[in-house]
């Protein structure tokens, strides 16, 4: 059985209530014979900076929230699983994460 994934990240804005919709963030595309991909659990840090495609992504920083997978069979041998992670806006100190 072939599985296609396709997975993307939406960012949740401190005090609302629903993340923000803002179309592909990053894309990642991986099948069941790519290989593996490698994804943020909840509790990680990301930081996503789209700035050198002249804005056509949005970008931001937070703590991972929540990851939905949601499968849906395609045929007998192909299932697709979408992936959505959720980023939320956090006052944690960035720089107490990493020294550059």
């Amino acid at each position: 059985m072939k599985i296609k994934y396709g997975i993307d990240y939406q960012y949740l804005p401190k005090d609302s209530d629903r993340p923000l919709d803002d179309g592909e963030i990053v894309g990642i595309e991986a099948t069941s014979e790519s290989g593996q991909v490698i994804l943020p659990n909840v509790g990680d840090y990301v930081h996503i900076d789209n700035s050198a495609d002249g804005g056509q992504r949005s970008k931001f920083s937070g703590k991972v929230k929540s990851r939905l997978f949601n499968y849906v069979r395609i045929n007998d041998d192909e299932v697709f699983c979408g992936v959505n992670i959720v980023v939320e806006e956090t006052d944690d100190d960035w720089g107490k994460l990493i020294k550059e």
